[in-house]
């Protein structure tokens, strides 16, 4: 969650940056106004990473009263839909899709619409 550079939660850097400013001043963040914005900053990424997972668990919680799913990896049980278009990539039942499974389906899907397909087989929700 929250932006990630090469991989790496800004938090950890962030927190490696305090730790390091803090053995070379040899006290606490407090008398420094780099560290104190430092510690600010993994408050609020801290804050904005619990904000984000609680909405993402009832935005889940959501998808599955409704009957669906965005989410790649879960529920088996329910189809699964391409949040971008709305259209089912799996039937509910069908085995999980591996990654280039589900990128393959919905460029096709994307490609129907481009076309002019007239696919109109959006999940409700």
């Amino acid at each position: 969650m929250g932006f990630v550079l090469l991989s790496v939660p800004p938090g950890l850097v962030l927190l490696l940056v305090l730790a390091v400013g803090m053995m070379i001043r040899g006290e606490g963040y407090g008398g420094s106004v780099f560290l104190t914005s430092v510690m600010v900053a993994i408050l609020v990424d801290i804050a904005f990473m619990f904000v984000t997972t609680m909405w993402f668990g009832f935005r889940r919680a959501e998808e599955v009263r409704a009957g669906y799913t965005t989410t790649a990896n879960e529920f088996p049980h329910l189809p699964q839909v391409d949040p971008t278009t709305g259209m089912v990539i799996r039937l509910a039942g069908e085995p999980l899709l591996s990654r280039e499974e589900r990128r393959e389906r919905i460029r096709l899907i994307q490609a129907a619409i481009a076309a002019g397909d007239g696919m109109d087989d959006r999940a409700s929700g």
